[in-house]
């Protein structure tokens, strides 16, 4: 790679060919909403009889690049012809230039900083041509560009399944939570409830009846950076069905007044997302939680099991009984702990509450594995876009990359 640098329009020019979509009602019309942060194609597209006001013409091989809020990151790479909204620039790669390595550029945190800085308009701040064509960054040969460029096309490519992985999964968990609350494991017949249609050998109780439920403490002190601090959960640190310990502030209170954690503790939150919920499990010692969130003991393990409750929740059956009786459509209804005592739930077996439950944390469980697949792929995708425009990718590093690629089948896939 040569030290020399090269400027954004060294690559591409904008096309500022209009077409009415009068003119072709059925072609392809990408607006805005087709686009997703990040992404080096189209999630969707519309259709030309769908709008009204004149628009930019595409071809194959053009970029079409979102100069609305840039900060949003959207930028893909055409493989057909259409019209797309004024909101966007068209960008032609020229002669030489690679398509998919242009697209990366525009993709680097670099230059969606640069295209911010030439922003004009507060409430909808827009870039433009005149601005972006003008970003610098380090030369790099055809032959480099189309390395690069084939690089992060296979890697697009792993994302892009990496993602439908997941989407997947999360629509299959989805359905055999729906399947398993309203059926069971032997999807008997069911029998109408106060909570819904649930299977007619479960029973209904209320929270009340199996749980010690105990609210958390109210803190007036300061945040603590001493060792001897309690360690205090709150409720932006419970998410659905797993705890977050990354941001866990101590404060300086009395050991001796802090409601501590056991485990197996289920802690639900008050407010927000209604039923957010998740079991303690020791992570730390001598935790405790704020006032608004809401711990649950079970009175007998031998009845319930919380990870099923845990589960009941985070589906979000218990969203009608919180929302009954609030007549104030202004009011935001919140999981008071006189409110979560007289919730009705389903009560199967333990031994079909924690079959059930199993199910669920084994789909957990997969979708975690490919979900930080993703993630690793979108981290490694970041660092070359970023090493592109500061000009610390070593094209070699590229090549064999590559080379591991092709003598490996599926080894991102």
């Amino acid at each position: 790679m040569s030290q020399a640098t090269m400027r954004l329009a060294d690559l591409c020019d904008v096309v500022t060919d209009r077409i009415k979509p009068s003119e072709q009602p059925d072609a392809i019309y990408v607006g805005l909403e087709h686009l997703e942060s990040g992404r080096f194609t189209r999630k969707s597209n519309g259709v030309a009889s769908e709008v009204k006001s004149t628009n930019t013409a595409f071809l194959p091989g053009d970029i079409i690049y979102g100069k609305l809020r840039p900060y949003l990151d959207k930028a893909v790479l055409s493989q057909d012809e259409g019209m797309c909204t004024t909101s966007a620039l068209v960008l032609r790669p020229r002669e030489g230039a690679d398509p998919i390595f242009t697209l990366g550029v525009l993709h680097s945190q670099k230059f969606v900083d640069y295209a911010m800085a030439g922003t004009t308009g507060v409430t909808h701040p827009n870039t433009s041509w005149a601005h972006i064509r003008e970003f610098q960054f380090p030369s790099y040969s055809p032959e480099e560009q189309k390395n690069i460029g084939d690089f992060l096309w296979l890697m697009h490519k792993a994302l892009t399944a990496s993602k439908a992985v997941v989407d997947a999964g999360q629509t299959l968990k989805k359905v055999a939570m729906l399947k398993l609350f309203n059926f069971g494991l032997s999807k008997e017949s069911q029998k109408e409830t106060v909570i819904g249609p649930i299977p007619k050998k479960w029973k209904v109780s209320k929270f009340g009846d199996h749980y010690e439920i105990v609210q958390g403490m109210s803190i007036k002190g300061n945040l603590s950076s001493d060792e001897n601090g309690v360690p205090f959960l709150r409720t932006s640190n419970i998410r659905w069905g797993k705890i977050d310990l990354s941001s866990v502030s101590k404060m300086n209170i009395d050991k001796s007044t802090a409601k501590n954690l056991q485990k197996g503790d289920l802690l639900v939150c008050e407010g927000g997302e209604i039923g957010r919920a998740a079991i303690w499990s020791n992570e730390i010692s001598s935790c405790t939680y704020q006032n608004h969130v809401h711990r649950l003991r079970p009175n007998d393990d031998s009845i319930i099991d919380s990870r099923f409750v845990m589960r009941w929740l985070e589906e979000g059956f218990c969203h009608r009984q919180v929302y009954e009786g609030v007549g104030n459509k202004t009011t935001i209804p919140n999981l008071s702990r006189s409110r979560l005592a007289e919730m009705s739930f389903p009560l199967p077996s333990r031994g079909e509450q924690s079959k059930i439950a199993d199910i669920i944390d084994l789909i957990d469980t997969k979708l975690e594995v490919h979900q930080r697949k993703r993630d690793i792929l979108s981290q490694i995708t970041k660092t070359i876009l970023h090493k592109i425009a500061t000009g610390k990718l070593e094209s070699t590093i590229i090549i064999h990359c590559l080379d591991a690629m092709g003598n490996e089948k599926g080894f991102l896939v």
